[in-house]
């Protein structure tokens, strides 16, 4: 009886149907919060149960991989005896293993076919398959010699591969449908991108850039949609399955599973790709709208926009917005709204949801950052304004910077 028991299933397999199931939690429920929380307590559960059963499972192996080898070494009627008892404990160990890992994908089938995600009802299939564990168990729990517990365990090997193939089928279907969900979004992204060229063009901005990463996004998207579509050609055809998800022929449904998994591994790594050329064209945007404009001298400072605006000198300033407010400690200020006041360890004041505030003094410094954000400052200073905005100046003032000016 020689230890060929080739049980295993993909890590990553199932590592990816856990991780598709939770965005599932997340994304279906009228009430997500619960509904994930609900999720992650039923899922830990069947989880400690399969921890249990792997436990035992290994405990057994392990105990009748030293039972054969004494059987090897000895060969007596006693370590015979021996091994047959092992062997029968190994293979209801493994059947139950096997069967708290369908319990598992049960619970998280069910969650995608209430979706309509998955075109057939994958439980049902499970449920057959605990049925032929379940009376495989049982025929190597009566089996009263060798050659039954090796039909047994031919069995088990059997189903097991059929499974294997089924579930990788099964995920398959379901990240064919995550990435018809990303590619159907790629048409707005695409959009977008034009349209945030064509405002820093309008502000006179080196868009090159730009449009090289938005040039090599759309290449990847379009390359990845032609290859995606010759994926969901191959899993309408879905050759060695049934329309069920059952395996009709095993060395199709493999030959099926290997070249429909290596194409969409390629997918993936396309729209990996293309995501990362996204994140580059959205990192330079960032950097050409994110001007920065430096004011100095006496005057009236006007602006308004959304970043961060730090003064410096002897002024009166008033602003208004959405954000975070932080005064030197020798400054006047007087706000108006409801917030909060805090005292920094640098003796500076930091209030937060101001509304609006009149500061005044003389050396003072005054950082201001948030949305909607206005202000005027008159006096003799500094000012530098980060982010994206307008502003005007009158009097003596010299100016750098790309922010737009107000006529």
């Amino acid at each position: 009886m020689k230890n060929r028991h080739g049980l295993n299933l993909s890590t990553s397999l199932v590592a990816a149907l856990f991780i598709l199931s939770l965005f599932a939690g997340v994304a279906a429920a009228d009430s997500p919060r619960e509904q994930y929380e609900k999720y992650k307590q039923q899922f830990e559960m069947h989880k400690q149960k399969y921890i249990r059963t792997k436990e035992k499972f290994e405990d057994a192996k392990q105990t009748f991989e030293k039972a054969l080898n004494n059987y090897r070494n000895r060969k007596t009627s006693i370590s015979r005896d021996d091994l047959k008892l092992k062997f029968k404990d190994y293979l209801v160990k493994t059947a139950d293993h096997l069967t708290s890992r369908l319990e598992t994908l049960k619970y998280r089938a069910e969650r995608y076919e209430n979706k309509g995600i998955v075109p057939f009802n994958a439980s049902d299939n499970i449920d057959k398959y605990k049925t032929e564990l379940e009376q495989i168990k049982t025929n190597a729990q009566q089996a009263n010699s060798a050659q039954k517990l090796v039909n047994s365990n031919r069995e088990l090997r059997n189903l097991w591969n059929r499974i294997r193939l089924e579930v990788r089928y099964y995920i398959g279907i379901l990240v064919n449908h995550r990435i018809d969900r990303f590619l159907d979004k790629t048409d707005n992204v695409s959009e977008r991108m034009n349209m945030v060229m064509q405002r820093l063009k309008d502000q006179g901005k080196d868009v090159t850039k730009l449009e090289q990463a938005a040039s090599d996004f759309n290449r990847l998207v379009d390359k990845a949609k032609t290859d995606h579509q010759r994926i969901l050609e191959l899993y309408a055809a879905h050759e060695g399955f049934d329309s069920d998800g059952t395996v009709t022929d095993i060395k199709e449904a493999e030959a099926f599973i290997r070249e429909s998994g290596r194409a969409q591994r390629d997918n993936i790594m396309e729209l990996k790709g293309a995501a990362r050329h996204l994140r580059e064209f959205f990192r330079e945007a960032k950097r050409l709208s994110s001007g920065k404009v430096v004011v100095r001298g006496t005057g009236t400072l006007e602006a308004s926009g959304t970043g961060r605006a730090v003064i410096s000198g002897n002024v009166t300033v008033n602003v208004s917005g959405n954000g975070t407010l932080i005064v030197s400690g020798n400054a006047n200020v007087t706000t108006k709204g409801n917030g909060t006041k805090e005292v920094l360890g640098s003796g500076a004041v930091k209030y937060q949801g101001f509304g609006s505030a009149a500061i005044t003094g003389e050396d003072i410094k005054i950082a201001i950052s948030g949305n909607d954000i206005t202000l005027k400052a008159e006096g003799t200073g500094s000012a530098v304004l980060r982010g994206n905005g307008t502003y005007r100046t009158e009097k003596d003032f010299a100016v750098s910077g790309e922010w737009q000016k107000e006529e």
